[in-house]
């Protein structure tokens, strides 16, 4: 080829083409960034690549893609995944824009070495087919950006063909597309293939630029030609091309190939001589041909030429990736080692070849062969944890065969071997050879697979499906039955099979936890509404916490049969165990999941519970009533009565063993029989009979209990006052009033003192009422007047009682009664008003439809107990009937209590959910109005759950084309609505609508809408993304967890990226959509998300006085040795003392180091919190306690460091009695040479005036001091404008060692507040008394100014000239007073200098 490029016939034909030559070096061209001439890849192109510019694209792809082009532009390489991020971000998004397809396109070749060439090819075509399918607008430059892309993977692809296509396009091949082309061919070393385009290009008189000489070198020498090869260099300079690095570069390249080093030295001179000046990234491109045509031998000769100049390590980088992807790791090794290495702060070097060792995993590499590098690493010193890294990115990569034998290599190096590492084994392994995976970790690891192990990673990868032969087969493996139980009920529930969950965990006995169901449990009752199933499992649940507590307090449980003192008194809150509290909770988390149509399923689920004899705390039912509302029912307040009673024995399941019985089980026949044994021994048995009498009542037998009552009675049995109580309250159940009235006077007559209880007196007016006797009723509750609200008051069941007989009368609609009933259940102390007692008094006048009094009503609940009660119902009311007064009225009430923007957003679904679509829309527009999103997600799920499918309607057709209201969840739900009533037409109609008005469908949307259109068997009319549905509302299979193979394994190496999910909580977070976070984060499925993140979170919930809450996550984080934000770590703390926690702080305490509370001053927290519970005089004693028995220095120091001084003055501030012993606290640190309590009490009597202790402390302890705390008092002064206290503090300061700067800031504060006082004469003759003591310099600059205005105000002049500003770094703190009080060691010391002819001392 050069011979006849040398002949004067093709020497005019390429002279012909230099009159059009485009002399433009391939580095500007092609290297570097991805665009030519354009400063950022997200920028438009230019040059003609993109002729059809489409529409901008939504911001986060551009951002993306901003973030590619920042990437190549930093380390020249950029991963698969974030190409496939930027795929995923155009599949949901449906479109693309030229510019953008062509960007990812052009990002598949050499921009991602660490692939191998064919995975990046299958990348681009499925690119390619991706933007077609979705009708991207693509030109020529796309089909060249996919021509150098196949150039770069070295693709085998026919020329001929690719132009064919193009045409058939009918797109016009342009220069560049037929230089590309003759690259292919001399690929293959096709010179004459090469010429026929060439010959093409003259046709068309297409210029010819460097780019085409330099791929004809290649030609040359992949057709074993290097003289021609050589030749055309000859060619260009004739054609009157000047030769540049990249033509000598590909020359160098060509002598690589063949192994000609001389050549290669040669021509590197030639280039020294020349000036021509080669990147090392260009001398290692020769490195890397010599290589891998096997003259690896060769390369130490080219090393040695490298500079190593900047940007080495990423070049070097980038080869090192190649020539493992095609197997010459010790080449690899070799460029490596002369990589130079960071150093860290403390002077260590930084590791190396983590990359390199990824790489070699994932390259599959022989395992002996990444061992022995992984050695080398270690024992040169250049990676330390190589072993680590090898293990975890086998097991990223599912590389099975590599990952068993890494980790027994890091069992034998000692390292821990963990359950985490093994998930990504399972995940890749067949079915079949899951089983066995467990019995190796088990065997060869001495590791037994945890639940979460089993639940999220086993199961859902076997094949089997009947249940019990999982169970088996995990036993046979050998998981313990506690294990393969709780992992196959958990793979149940979160498949909706609830009947068969209880009948797992009904078969197999362990200690199972509510907890760990709570989520899938809750989704499978709502999917199912299989209520007796619910109960089973709730009742397995807490027979497993039963025998857990039973066996923990065996002893305890015999013992306490003896003492039942209690049972003869009058009734109070019921003792609930922890298992009585599982069906609290359950019913709790059921209520909050279900949200409304809750009281269908409370219902249907209390009488089954009340049915198995199980019980619930009165706190969980006061949460459940609290929930409900004014959905309460007459029925589900009876059954919540009952469950909280404490009345109730749980039924005995079938095939439960026989536990030991105490006397409070035993039935009333087994009581008397056992007293009868009992007495016939000579034995006192009235024990017993305490027990025999409770029994009776227990079982609700009137005429048992008279009966037992007679036969006590004439045994001269001691018959205690609660005794009858409880008779009169057994009356009640059965009916009997004239009894209970006959039987209270006999008492009275007695016992002048006697006063019925309030749960008794209560249940007896609910008799009375029934049978009509509504004023004796009234006065019975008075005659029962108590002095204060009894402790019982505040249960539910007591609450229930009385909401009941409310009720009753409201929905009677007699008004009067009701008022009358009410008040005098306040005026006698029965009740403290609630929402929900408060319910009923604006309920009877709607049921009455008397709108006026309702509104009457529900002002004086809202100016006289600060509550909305029936608001919802009130407003739809008053909307329906058009009462726009009333209606504005009920919302400037609200607004009052809880602020306009719920008051508004209430008002807004009470409009929606009476079709009043307009109004509703008036309200979203106000001008200001704060959008809630979580207000607006909670309206959609719960009209979704009661099925109310037109207010979903309404807000979708209010909120249209309001930008600051996210629409995808409210046309998600009602999506799920539609297909609840199975209405395909308006389930697609939402599509079309949604592109009608400009919303972005998401791809859960359509995967979503696609699975209900195949089920109905209606044509699917777009295309579904083929992607996890991500969480949309806030169910989440809990079980989709086993779809994910890159599960992050070591987390002392790296984290995992869960872009997505993190991203969704933190949106999440930023719109204050708590629950949304919670439900995001709960869904995680063992991911952890980040410290940042969590303490965003715990933030929220504090904002939200969400303490308890709240409590979890710091807990968590501390446990796990890892520190909240410290700002809100502060922030919490704060809270938690303000609520007085000392219990949450205690355990704090143990998990934090001395440092951390040093930097929060916890111990002042820590104080506060003892000041908020009413605890302050205990802490001053435990202080006491622990000062009296330090007996040496270092112990009192160490006390010392942890005195609240903060917290100190306000216990004396707020609790002076205590002044004594905290002055005897104090004298007991100064002994000791600890003065900072010393100086609290300082603080404390100069604040308060106190002159004379202040100057008696000041001359005993403090003259002498080298610092001391004065801030608080110079605040105090500013406060009350006491210049008298800052003089005081002066004349103290002046004749001490305290730095002059402190005694500037001193006479700086009473310069201020003689200013203040309207003193400027005054505040001038302080200064002029200040300068005797300390320079201008000293003083604070803007009290200077302060002055000089002053006077100039009065016209007098101000005879100083104020210092210049100093800077910041110039400025040094010379003052504790500067110091926040709660740091106890200043960072200045706050002596004066010693004046040089001074001595130290």
């Amino acid at each position: 080829m050069a011979s006849i490029l040398r002949s004067g016939k093709l020497l005019r034909h390429f002279a012909g083409f230099t009159r059009n030559i485009v002399v433009n070096s391939i580095r500007d061209a092609e290297s570097g960034t991805l665009l030519q001439n354009t400063p950022c890849m997200c920028s438009p192109f230019q040059h003609g690549y993109a002729n059809n510019v489409a529409p901008k694209a939504d911001l986060s792809l551009e951002k993306q893609i901003r973030r590619l082009d920042q990437d190549v532009r930093r380390v020249g390489r950029i991963s698969r995944r974030d190409i496939e991020e930027v795929m995923e971000e155009i599949r949901s998004q449906r479109t693309a824009t030229s510019s953008q397809s062509l960007l990812v396109i052009r990002c598949c070749g050499n921009l991602v070495p660490e692939e191998l060439p064919e995975v990046r090819t299958a990348l681009v075509q499925e690119i390619w087919k991706t933007l077609n399918a979705l009708n991207v607008p693509m030109d020529i430059s796309h089909y060249n950006a996919l021509l150098r892309v196949y150039l770069e993977n070295e693709h085998q692809f026919s020329p001929t063909d690719f132009l064919s296509e193009i045409e058939s396009k009918n797109i016009e091949p342009n220069r560049v597309t037929y230089q590309r082309l003759i690259t292919r061919y001399c690929q293959q070393g096709d010179i004459e293939g090469a010429t026929r385009i060439l010959e093409f290009m003259r046709e068309k008189n297409l210029p010819v630029n460097e780019n085409v000489f330099n791929s004809l070198i290649l030609g040359h020498s992949q057709a074993n030609d290097l003289e021609s090869a050589k030749g055309i260099l000859t060619v260009m300079a004739q054609a009157g091309l000047e030769l540049s690095a990249d033509t000598y570069t590909t020359l160098l390249c060509a002598f690589g190939r063949h192994g000609d080093i001389e050549s290669i030295l040669k021509t590197l001179e030639e280039c020294e001589v020349k000036e021509i000046f080669l990147l090392d990234k260009d001398l290692l491109d020769v490195v890397y041909h010599l290589t891998i045509n096997g003259h690896g031998d060769k390369v130490d000769a080219v090393l040695a030429k490298l500079r190593i100049s900047t940007g080495f390590n990423q070049d070097a980088v980038n080869v090192i990736l190649r020539l493992v992807n095609k197997g010459y790791e010790d080449t690899s090794f070799k460029i490596l080692r002369i990589m130079p290495r960071g150093t860290r702060v403390d002077g260590q070097l930084v590791d190396v070849g983590t990359f390199f060792i990824k790489q070699l995993v994932k390259a599959d590499r022989p395992l002996e062969k990444i061992l022995s590098i992984c050695k080398a690493l270690h024992d040169e010193g250049l990676n330390t944890k190589a072993l680590l890294i090898a293990t975890e990115a086998g097991l990223q990569h599912g590389k099975v065969n590599n990952a068993i034998p890494l980790l027994k290599e890091m069992k034998n190096a000692g390292l821990p071997i963990r359950q985490h590492y093994f998930w990504p084994i399972i995940c890749s392994e067949e079915s079949s050879q899951i089983l066995n995976i467990i019995r190796r970790m088990q065997d060869e690891f001495d590791l037994h697979p945890s639940a979460e192990t089993i639940r999220d990673y086993v199961i859902p990868n076997m094949k089997e499906k009947n249940l019990d032969k999982i169970v088996m087969a995990l036993r046979d493996v050998g998981v313990s039955n506690a294990v393969a139980a709780s992992a196959v009920a958990f793979m149940a529930l979160t498949e909706n099979k609830l009947q068969e969950a209880a009948a797992i965990i009904e078969s197999y006995r362990a200690n199972y936890t509510l907890a760990f169901f709570k989520q899938p449990l809750n989704q499978a009752i709502s999917v199912t509404n299989d209520y007796s199933s619910f109960v089973r499992f709730v009742r397995q649940i807490y027979e497993s916490v039963e025998n857990r507590d039973n066996n923990q307090n065996e002893q305890k449980s015999e013992q306490a049969a003896t003492d039942a003192e209690a049972s003869e008194h009058n009734e109070t809150e019921s003792g609930v165990s922890g298992a009585n509290d599982v069906v609290g909770n359950a019913l709790n988390d059921m209520c909050v999941y279900l949200r409304r149509d809750c009281v269908q399923a409370l219902e249907n689920v209390l009488p089954l519970f009340v049915k198995e004899g199980l019980s619930i705390s009165n706190t969980n039912a006061n949460r459940i009533s609290e929930r409900i509302g004014s959905e309460m029912t007459p029925l589900i307040s009876e059954y919540l009565g009952k469950l909280s009673s404490g009345e109730l024995e749980p039924v005995p399941l079938k095939n439960t063993q026989q536990r030991k019985r105490g006397l409070e089980s035993l039935t009333i026949e087994e009581l008397e029989r056992f007293i009868v044994n009992v007495e016939a021994k000579g034995e006192n048995a009235n024990n017993i009979k305490r027990f025999l009498i409770t029994a009776c009542f227990r079982s609700k037998n009137l005429e048992k209990a008279e009966q037992v009552i007679e036969k006590l009675k004439a045994d001269n049995f001691n018959m205690h006052v609660g005794i009858y109580a409880q008779l009169l309250d057994l009356y009640t159940l059965h009916g009997k009033s004239a009894e209970f009235l006959a039987l209270y006077k006999d008492l009275q007559a007695k016992d002048a003192d006697f006063v019925l209880d309030n749960f008794k007196t209560l249940r007896f007016i609910d008799l009375l009422l029934k049978e009509e006797r509504f004023d004796e009723g009234i006065e019975f509750l008075k005659k029962n007047k108590k002095q204060q609200l009894p402790e019982e008051e505040g249960t539910f069941n007591y609450e229930s009682i009385v909401w009941r007989l409310l009720n009753s009368l409201a929905e009677k609609g007699d008004s009067q009664k009701l008022q009358k009933l009410f008040d005098t259940l306040i005026e006698n102390n029965y009740i403290i008003p609630k929402n929900t007692l408060l319910g009923p008094l604006v309920k009877v006048h709607l049921v009455n439809d008397n709108i006026e009094k309702a509104i009457e009503t529900f002002e004086n609940c809202c100016e006289k107990y600060k509550s909305t009660p029936w608001k919802n119902e009130l407003a739809c009311r008053l909307i329906q009937k058009e009462d726009a007064s009333n209606l504005q009225k009920l919302t400037d009430l609200s607004t009052n209590i809880h602020g306009e923007v719920n008051s508004l957003y209430d008002l807004v679904f009470s409009f929606v959910e009476c079709g009043r679509i307009r109004q509703a829309r008036k309200i979203l527009e106000t001008p200001g109005l704060r959008t809630r999103p979580h207000r607006i997600d909670s309206a959609c799920e719960r009209y979704r759950n009661e099925g109310k499918v037109q207010p979903l309607e309404g807000l979708a057709e209010a909120t249209k084309d309001l930008g600051h209201i996210d629409r995808n969840k409210i046309y998600y739900n009602l999506l799920l609505s539609y297909q609840q009533t199975e209405d395909t037409e308006k389930a697609l109609g939402l599509w079309t609508k949604m592109q009608e008005e400009d919303i972005n469908v998401s791809d859960a949307f359509l995967i979503k809408l696609a699975e209900f259109l195949r089920q109905k068997n209606v044509n699917v009319p777009f295309v579904v993304p083929n992607v996890v549905e991500e969480n949309v509302t806030n169910v989440k299979p809990v079980a989709s967890i086993s779809s994910q193979r890159n599960v992050n394994i070591i987390s002392a190496v790296s984290e995992p990226r869960q872009q997505s999910t993190s991203s969704q909580f933190r949106k999440a977070l930023l719109n204050r959509d708590i629950e949304g976070a919670l439900s995001i984060k709960r869904n995680l499925n063992g991911t952890k998300l980040n410290v940042t993140d969590i303490s965003r979170l715990v933030e929220q919930l504090l904002r939200a006085d969400r303490l308890s809450e709240a409590n979890k996550f710091v807990e968590e984080l501390l446990t796990n040795k890892q520190r909240p934000i410290l700002k809100i770590l502060k922030f919490y703390l704060n809270k938690v003392a303000a609520a007085g926690d000392i219990a949450t702080l205690d355990r704090i305490d143990k998990l934090i180091d001395d440092e951390l509370k040093r930097l929060i001053s916890f111990d002042n927290r820590y104080c506060n919190a003892y000041i908020n519970a009413g605890k302050a005089v205990e802490y001053i004693q435990s202080l006491s306690d622990d000062i009296s028995k330090a007996s040496t220095t270092e112990d009192v120091a160490k006390l010392a460091v942890k005195f609240p001084r903060g917290g100190a003055l306000g216990i004396l501030a707020k609790h002076p009695e205590v002044l004594p012993q905290f002055e005897q606290i104090a004298e007991k640190f100064a002994k000791f040479n600890q003065l900072g309590p010393i100086n609290v009490l300082w603080i404390y009597h100069i604040s308060n005036g106190n002159e004379t202790a202040s100057k008696a402390i000041w001359d005993k302890f403090l003259s002498n001091a080298p610092r001391l705390m004065f801030q608080r008092v110079l605040q105090t002064a500013r406060e009350q404008k006491d210049g008298r206290m800052v003089q005081t503090v002066i004349d103290q300061l002046r004749e001490s060692k305290i730095s002059v700067g402190a005694i500037g800031n001193a006479y700086s504060c009473l310069i201020d507040i003689q200013i203040n006082n309207a003193e400027p004469e005054k505040a001038l003759e302080a200064l002029k008394t200040a300068l005797k003591d300390v320079s201008l310099e000293h003083i604070n600059r803007t009290a200077l100014i302060r002055l000089k205005q002053a006077l100039l105000e009065k016209k007098k002049e101000f005879p100083y000239e104020i210092p210049e500003k100093k800077s910041r770094h110039d400025s040094v703190s010379s003052t504790s007073s500067e110091d926040d009080d709660d740091d106890f060691s200043p960072k200045t010391p706050e002596t004066r200098p010693q004046k040089p002819n001074q001595k130290l001392k």
